[in-house]
């Protein structure tokens, strides 16, 4: 396995792997490969989890993942077995840091020192990984770079549910670089900072992308499942049920004002959060790095009004990412389908944009 927590830039000519997110509600899984000279989506779905599954990115009930994943993997039947997958929450800390080291060699010799003074857990219980966001100049002789690192028994845990379904664990990526390698297979660099956010329905994650480098991160307890929550103790109806009017909204005209009431607050608290978020970003980068446009992906993002919501709280553009806009679908694909579930797999379309050596 390849502790690989920076993406780069996606490649073609080279073996893509198969993208694997492993949610709190659902496991969603991407394949891709070479039409021509586009890459066409091959393989695209998702599997439903039982409540307390994966809570906190910490698997929980080891067997009813692995059936989920195992039922998603006969049913899609793709054709390639190097997976990449990716963590986020407490397990995995992203810190942008400066060192006094001139190269990446020097950086690589000295990482697990210079983690020891960010990281609140032993050193030997996580793998250590960086990235050179700026190198050593003569006039600047210091690196900045992004540290990562990610608890040992965590990533182990989903390295071991791959492999027991006939899997092989090849790339583990945070969630955050994932949407950001998503983003940029979908629109190429742009000569702007975006805020790229990922709500999904226990957890969400943000990446702040600057001309094609990542400036900031932040992973907030944030989610859908919030929402299910507050609609199923204000209604009294079921879990389901809650779900469901959540999706599809309601017919009677109580119901729906009820419902709209707990939409609304839920909605300002997650705005209220986000935007604690991107203003802490600003705070701490230059003014040609703010964000000036969001792109929103996630279970979460298809919810009725809540893209201009955030829009004119955040006082910024606001747009729902479709990961696929740049790829062609294959004609096994129900594209309809796809359509409809798109900006759930913005994860795992990132990670399935990973290549594997040759």
């Amino acid at each position: 396995m390849k502790l690989s927590f920076f993406s780069g830039k996606f490649a073609k000519k080279k073996p893509h792997t198969l993208g694997l997110d492993l949610g709190s509600n659902t496991i969603k899984l991407v394949e891709l490969g070479e039409n021509g000279s586009q890459l066409e989506v091959r393989r695209a779905g998702r599997a439903l989890l039982p409540q307390g599954a994966i809570i906190e990115g910490s698997i929980k009930d080891r067997e009813a993942v692995t059936s989920s994943l195992s039922s998603l993997i006969n049913n899609l039947k793709p054709k390639g077995r190097k997976v990449a997958t990716s963590i986020a929450g407490y397990s995995v800390i992203v810190k942008r840091i400066t060192v006094n080291y001139q190269d990446e060699k020097e950086i690589e010799e000295n990482i697990e020192t210079e983690a020891e003074k960010y990281v609140p857990f032993e050193i030997e219980d996580v793998y250590v990984d960086f990235h050179i966001l700026r190198p050593a100049t003569e006039e600047k002789p210091n690196c900045d770079i992004f540290l990562v690192a990610a608890k040992r028994e965590i990533v182990d845990e989903y390295a071991g549910i791959i492999q027991e379904v006939g899997l092989v664990p090849s790339v583990i990526d945070v969630d955050a670089f994932a949407i950001g390698n998503c983003f940029e297979g979908a629109f190429g660099q742009l000569n702007e900072s975006v805020a790229l956010i990922d709500i999904g329905a226990s957890k969400t994650n943000m990446n702040v992308v600057s001309r094609g480098i990542s400036t900031f991160t932040r992973d907030m307890a944030i989610g859908g499942q919030q929402l299910t929550d507050a609609i199923e103790e204000a209604t009294g109806l079921s879990t389901e049920d809650a779900e469901k009017v959540k999706i599809s909204g309601a017919k009677d005209p109580a119901l729906v004002k009820e419902i709209s009431a707990v939409c609304d607050e839920m909605c300002s608290i997650w705005v209220d959060e986000i935007k604690k978020a991107v203003d802490f970003c600003k705070a701490n980068s230059d003014p040609d790095d703010h964000p000036t446009h969001v792109f929103l992906s996630g279970g979460t993002a298809k919810l009725p009004g809540f893209s201009r919501f955030m829009s004119d709280k955040l006082e910024m553009q606001v747009s729902l990412m479709n990961p696929f806009r740049q790829f062609v679908l294959s004609r096994e694909i129900n594209p309809q389908y796809v359509e409809s579930i798109a900006p759930q797999l913005t994860i795992a379309t990132g990670l399935a944009l990973r290549t594997v050596p040759l």
